[in-house]
């Protein structure tokens, strides 16, 4: 437990809408982090909860629960807990993405090797030995952490970013769609004061049939084009290197097909023509986009071979 009076170390900054075992079943998960200097801050979306009794089953002071006074949406929702959260760091975290037990003592230790930094995480990093340390100075950030071939898998979940660094940037961005706003937010966090990396996932996605990313595909095409035009934009204003806008498109080239061909057997497994319908115009409305362009080639690869696993019943 914290020491009366001080402010936490870590603020876990968390919404919820109207999963109340997923919240619960996390909210255990987290409680039995080694490292003990946090406090978890949830932002219930559901403003006809009932859930404070279940929250204060838990008897523990650190749990700082509050229901909005209506549904925020997602984005708004992550803000109003980092809002009231009192960290130095912050973990912006979902209530379906659990955490390693030793996740904040290691980090912990990242943050005492190497003081300075705005992000200190676990990331998959390619051509690097596992448990791997590396610091990455804030000009490369963009370049080392959005490049899939350098940074296959990235969660916000499995790292802790400075509080008045996430201010500063303006909390998670809000554009209109929660796809892609996190990478943004990683990406421009550590862009301030540098990135320290282990190579190793701290986190991981849970997935099942209530995940937000299985519906609402005009989000999709929202988060997409939006992604592009903030991150641009803030390569310009903080006069970085302008291959880092090369990056950034392939990284949505990367993202994209990846979320195409998971939704893509997610539907074909349940049987549900018209969400793949909704599918295609989603992949049609992406390719629209000129700094979508340079996906298409591949793209038409994978839905060869796609096509031909499907002929063979390997999906």
């Amino acid at each position: 437990m914290k020491a009366e009076g001080k402010n936490p170390w870590v603020s876990f900054c968390m919404s919820t809408y109207k999963r109340p075992e997923m919240l619960k079943e996390q909210i255990a998960v987290i409680l039995q982090q080694t490292f003990k200097d946090f406090e978890i801050v949830i932002s219930d979306n559901d403003p006809e909860s009932q859930l404070s009794s279940m929250i204060d089953g838990f008897k523990d002071d650190r749990i700082r629960y509050s229901v909005n006074e209506v549904n925020l949406g997602m984005v708004k929702s992550f803000n109003r807990s980092l809002e009231r959260s009192r960290g130095e760091f912050v973990v912006m975290i979902t209530d379906d993405d659990p955490v390693d037990v030793d996740f904040l003592e290691m980090m912990h230790k990242l943050y005492l090797l190497y003081p300075g930094c705005s992000l200190y995480g676990g990331f998959l990093r390619r051509k690097k030995a596992p448990l791997f340390i590396e610091k990455i100075e804030c000009s490369k950030v963009i370049q080392e952490i959005l490049d899939m071939n350098k940074t296959p898998s990235i969660l916000w979940s499995s790292c802790i970013m400075l509080r008045r660094n996430i201010l500063e940037v303006g909390g998670m961005p809000d554009y209109g769609s929660p796809h892609l706003a996190d990478h943004a937010l990683l990406a421009m966090v550590g862009s301030k004061s540098g990135v320290v990396v282990q190579n190793k996932m701290y986190s991981h996605i849970v997935k099942h049939d209530a995940n937000f990313s299985k519906f609402n595909f005009h989000y999709y095409v929202i988060g997409c084009e939006k992604f592009y035009e903030l991150m641009t934009e803030f390569v310009y204003n903080e006069k970085l290197p302008l291959n880092s806008i090369k990056v950034i498109k392939g990284h949505l080239h990367k993202w994209f097909i990846v979320s195409y061909f998971d939704l893509k057997r997610y539907y074909l497994k349940k049987q549900q023509k018209q969400e793949a319908l909704n599918l295609e115009t989603f992949r049609r409305k992406m390719f629209e986009f000129d700094f979508m362009s340079g996906a298409k080639f591949v793209f038409i690869m994978k839905s060869f071979i796609f096509s031909v696993k499907k002929f063979l019943s390997l999906i």
